[in-house]
């Protein structure tokens, strides 16, 4: 599922006519330069060491809740936080805009950087809650797209208008000081190109791609463009994308493209880890883990295993966290492992046990 899907917390009714509200105020544009001192080691292999040394005092994720504030997020032990930066959204906003975490707020929630905190970005999604719809232009906009049978309303993700949004989008995030992004639904390329039953409203689609592998290269292409972007606000920030498991194989397609090639490997350039959800559950096909660990773990990307014990009803607590464990350190994952989906809470982190010397991360 989206790891959005839970946050009903900050959906709001859907918006009928034309907002009264205030437009968003613009976005500053990325610094000139974070330094050439903090920038001169900014490397995929010098943030997955970051990144290794964050995840090893585990991860969790929250969205909305109860104490969904700087102050208790700031007390959470975990090495690495992935949270939503947007506390109201905008039709629930007294301005009209979202509200979001301040940069004083984020630092809190950081410990001043020394602790990564990610915030969430849905990449293939229309969210009714966000600004962009909220002041959406009167007419069709090119980047609204079709319904999807599980009810999620898909964006049209290669529409040069979303790629606009999502660096506007970038931009603000970025500039409440967060240390990267979590790009969620990644893997709606793949709907787009398999689902039969996508209608797009009043027979309306952008020019674009027509097939899997072309969906595929055109969402690595949209994930490559937010990474630059981040980077220019921080030479340093993490990328991890949710699910996609074989957006490279499915670029290539029946064939070894060297363009698809070439662009699987610029993807994996650009981002620092991949979520996979549910992976330990029964069922997973081995393909999954055998395309997780070849395609990513194996290319230095980090694999972010988050499972939901709601998954596994007839487990005990205990049995069920010592498999979660005992799974990732034979997958060479990083694991999670959240009591529901609904992300309104932060469950206690998993820190595993060191490696031994030369083992593969």
């Amino acid at each position: 599922m989206s790891l959005i899907a839970a946050l009903s917390g900050l959906a709001g009714p859907l918006l009928t006519g034309a907002p009264a509200h205030a437009e968003p105020a613009a976005a500053l544009a990325p610094p000139a330069s974070a330094g050439d001192r903090d920038c001169v080691m900014s490397n995929p292999r010098s943030r997955a060491a970051r990144l290794s040394q964050a995840l090893a005092r585990g991860y969790g994720v929250q969205y909305w809740g109860p104490s969904y504030d700087a102050e208790a997020l700031s007390r959470q032990p975990h090495g690495l936080l992935i949270i939503e930066t947007t506390r109201v959204g905008a039709p629930d906003s007294a301005t009209g805009v979202e509200e979001r975490f301040t940069s004083a707020e984020i630092a809190q929630i950081n410990r001043n950087g020394s602790r990564p905190v990610l915030g969430y970005l849905n990449v293939g999604e229309v969210e009714t809650y966000r600004d962009y719809w909220a002041h959406r232009p009167s007419e069709t906009p090119d980047w609204y797209g079709p319904v999807a049978g599980a009810g999620d309303h898909l964006s049209a993700f290669w529409s040069p208008d979303w790629h606009a949004i999502m660096l506007d989008r970038v931009d603000r995030m970025m500039q409440t000081g967060i240390d990267g992004l979590f790009l969620d639904d990644v893997l709606h390329y793949y709907n787009h190109a398999m689902d039969p039953g996508l209608s797009w409203p009043a027979g309306h689609r952008p020019e674009g791609p027509a097939d899997a592998p072309g969906m595929a290269r055109e969402m690595m292409h949209l994930v490559g463009l937010i990474a630059v972007r981040a980077r220019q606000w921080n030479c340093n920030a993490f990328i991890v994308v949710n699910n996609g498991a074989f957006i490279g194989r499915d670029a290539a397609g029946d064939g070894a493209d060297p363009a698809a090639r070439r662009a699987f490997a610029a993807y994996l350039r650009a981002i620092d880890a991949i979520l996979i959800e549910n992976v330990s559950a029964p069922g997973t096909h081995a393909h999954t883990i055998e395309a997780l660990q070849q395609d990513f773990r194996d290319q230095g990307v980090a694999v972010m295993s988050l499972d939901f014990a709601t998954t596994f009803p007839a487990t005990t607590p205990e049995a069920l966290g010592r498999f979660i464990v005992e799974s990732a350190l034979d997958r060479g994952f990083h694991p999670a492992l959240a009591e529901d989906d609904s992300f309104n809470r932060v469950s206690a982190p998993i820190s595993l046990p060191a490696r031994p010397a030369g083992a593969r991360e």
